[in-house]
């Protein structure tokens, strides 16, 4: 009877050691409110109003010219007017296909950098886990990976603090050439 009451608390002991440490984070919310996350979209954002800035004098400057052409074409010939109608055809496409060209750049940019902080932000996550001793850390978000889980192992709040002291620190994925390039192309 010693023997077995030794055992099973052996057995309890032994079982007790190899728990694994399990938490989960809100991925959404740690991505919403990852400070580098909100200083990317704002730069981008910037970079947006410029661009559509810059489209809107040169929609203005071709409208004007569109004007001119229409008083003017009343008194040219028909040659000369289908002439310059062709080219203000040809001009109008060359503006839309550049306004296109620079919104896919932009766009391409900006999830390129989206990119780089997630990769930073998985990297700063499996970091605090390695150092905290967690075997898992699940992510949650509205497809539902984690249905449940009870508070005391929500990580969101905590992993939010260390991603942006570490950002705030300047270890942000982000590299300061690639701050330089948005802000200087902002400017």
């Amino acid at each position: 009877m010693k023997k077995i009451i030794l055992l099973l608390i052996a057995i309890v002991t032994l079982s007790s050691c190899t728990q694994q440490k399990i938490g989960y984070v809100n991925s959404s919310d740690l991505m919403k409110d990852y400070k580098a996350v909100k200083d990317l979209e704002s730069e981008i954002k910037d970079k947006q109003n410029l661009l559509q800035g810059k489209y809107e004098q040169v929609a203005l400057a071709f409208e004007k010219e569109v004007q001119e052409f229409q008083l003017k074409s009343k008194k040219q010939s028909r040659k000369k007017g289908e002439a310059r109608y062709q080219e203000l055809m040809y001009k109008q496409q060359q503006i839309q296909q550049s306004q296109q060209q620079e919104s896919v750049a932009l766009q391409k940019e900006s999830q390129d950098q989206m990119d780089d902080l997630i990769d930073d932000m998985k990297d700063l996550v499996k970091d605090y886990a390695k150092d905290n001793g967690y075997t898992y850390i699940l992510g949650t978000n509205e497809s539902g990976n984690v249905l449940y889980g009870a508070k005391e192992y929500d990580l969101t709040e905590t992993l939010l603090d260390v991603i942006n002291a570490d950002y705030k620190n300047g270890k942000s994925a982000v590299s300061d050439e690639v701050k330089e390039t948005v802000k200087d192309s902002i400017k």
